[in-house]
């Protein structure tokens, strides 16, 4: 059964803060990446191209750890253990558009070449606000 994420971190995840990517490398060691993203239909939908490492290290290992921790108050804070589930070039300049919406409130300023959109199934999910832990079942 796939997490279901409640309404409390259904609305942490609405916030713009950047999420960080951790990665396995080759050699064992861990690349951490900040990026946008976006919590869509049960997923973590991440916006990246073929050739960056962190997606090459997701091809290799499909295992990530994803972490949010909210600027104004670091105790509350989201830790999502997952798997790549895909990635589509369809849709993708779409998708960086929407989260340079999010973030910049405004166009993408960058060129849009090979764009991606990843797909991360979350498993796990751990910490919360205020002493109380997410509402996640499943």
């Amino acid at each position: 059964m796939a997490l279901q994420f409640g309404p409390r971190l259904k609305a942490f995840l609405d916030e713009p803060l950047p999420i960080i990517a951790g990665t396995t490398r080759r050699d064992g060691s861990v690349q951490m990446t900040p990026l946008w993203y976006e919590s869509r239909d049960g997923q973590i939908w991440l916006n990246g191209g073929p050739n960056r490492d962190w997606v090459k290290h997701l091809r290799r290992d499909p295992r990530t750890t994803l972490l949010l921790i909210d600027a104004k108050n670091m105790f509350r804070w989201a830790q999502i253990q997952g798997r790549l589930a895909g990635t589509s070039m369809e849709g993708a300049d779409e998708h960086i558009e929407r989260l340079s919406q999010r973030y910049r409130g405004g166009p993408y300023p960058g060129p849009k070449i090979d764009r991606m959109i990843v797909w991360l199934d979350p498993e796990r999910v751990t910490g919360g606000e205020n002493g109380q832990a997410w509402d996640v079942t499943g």
